[in-house]
């Protein structure tokens, strides 16, 4: 197969990676691939075998795919986005019902929320508590100390 071949494979791929699936996806499937095309256009370059070219293409792309997809995952993957109820955590709520483990009330930036503890041990009705964290639609609370 001539080089020309395995560049056009390349340009190929980069199109269908970068043009078609702009947006939709983040997982950069073919184009480790495209990398592989080059590894086997060099060595079209140097005379070897199709076989040989075959087998360049896909341990380079397997090489890229195993070696660089967890680092752009990380650099292309959508950000979690914060929402308003995120201010909350590090507030300080009082404990309206008391907090164990499973669950529990507490009041918090004037709202009723349902709560569970982040310790061991409960919490009692009265008392403060600092908000650790939003789990769905309780807050993860924990034992505020009072010296």
């Amino acid at each position: 197969m001539p080089m020309w071949a395995w560049l056009g494979l390349f340009i190929v791929i980069a199109i269908i990676e970068f043009a078609f699936f702009e947006g939709l996806t983040y997982n950069l499937v073919s184009i480790w691939f495209g990398a592989g095309s080059i590894a086997a256009m060099i060595a079209a370059a140097f005379g070897a075998p199709l076989w040989v070219q075959v087998v360049c293409c896909v341990i380079a792309g397997t090489i890229a795919l195993l070696a660089l997809k967890p680092y752009m995952k990380k650099m292309v993957a959508p950000k979690f986005r914060k929402t308003n109820l995120d201010r909350l955590e590090g507030m300080t709520a009082t404990v309206l019902e008391e907090v164990d483990n499973f669950a529990g009330a507490v009041k918090a930036d004037g709202k009723e929320w349902n709560a569970r503890s982040n310790d061991a041990k409960a919490i009692s009705v009265g008392m403060p508590c600092k908000i650790v964290k939003l789990d769905g639609n309780k807050l993860i609370v924990t034992a505020e100390n009072i010296y």
